[in-house]
């Protein structure tokens, strides 16, 4: 009887694990987005940013330079900050012509970073827009849930150092 149970039990977790499967949402750099990505978005870019707004000064920076290495190795972009050391796969929400969204999501602590960059590409130029959120989420001594969010939104202007980093 207990042989019955244990195979009734894995089918059906099985099964109910091939639904979740199939529906689970498509992955957003899908293989045709990502080939619609145009071959100079890759590359070394010398990005500056300027803080156009924020509902936390004391948090954002008002201005960087940065340098990104953006590439592609099948069906990843990945970018590179030799300046800080960062890495992070990117994920494209949407390519239209030379126009670019891609968001980042990462996890420090308790805090949960979003940042969406848009970018319109020109040549060897680009300018455009990053926004960032942090969603902090703690839990009081009485188990009091306490969220606090913060925004800055930045205008970008890049110029094209080198490469085109696709592999």
């Amino acid at each position: 009887m207990k042989k019955i149970i244990l195979l009734f039990s894995i089918i059906l977790l099985t099964s109910s694990m091939t639904v979740l499967a199939q529906e689970a949402p498509v992955l957003r750099a899908g293989i045709s987005m990502i080939n619609s990505v145009p071959k100079q978005f890759f590359g070394t870019w010398s990005v500056q940013s300027t803080q156009i707004s924020t509902d936390s000064p004391k948090t954002f920076a008002k201005s960087s330079s940065d340098l990104w290495n953006l590439r592609r190795s099948g069906n990843v972009i990945e970018l590179r900050n030799p300046v800080t050391a960062a890495v992070a796969e990117i994920y494209l929400e949407d390519v239209t012509d030379n126009e670019i969204t891609f968001t980042h999501y990462e996890k420090e602590g308790y805090t949960d970073i979003k940042d969406t960059v848009k970018l319109k590409l020109d040549g060897n130029t680009f300018i455009g827009t990053n926004e960032l959120i942090l969603k902090t989420v703690r839990y009081g001594e009485t188990g009091k849930k306490y969220e606090e969010i913060k925004k800055a939104v930045y205008s970008l202007r890049g110029s094209k150092l080198s490469g085109s980093g696709i592999f």
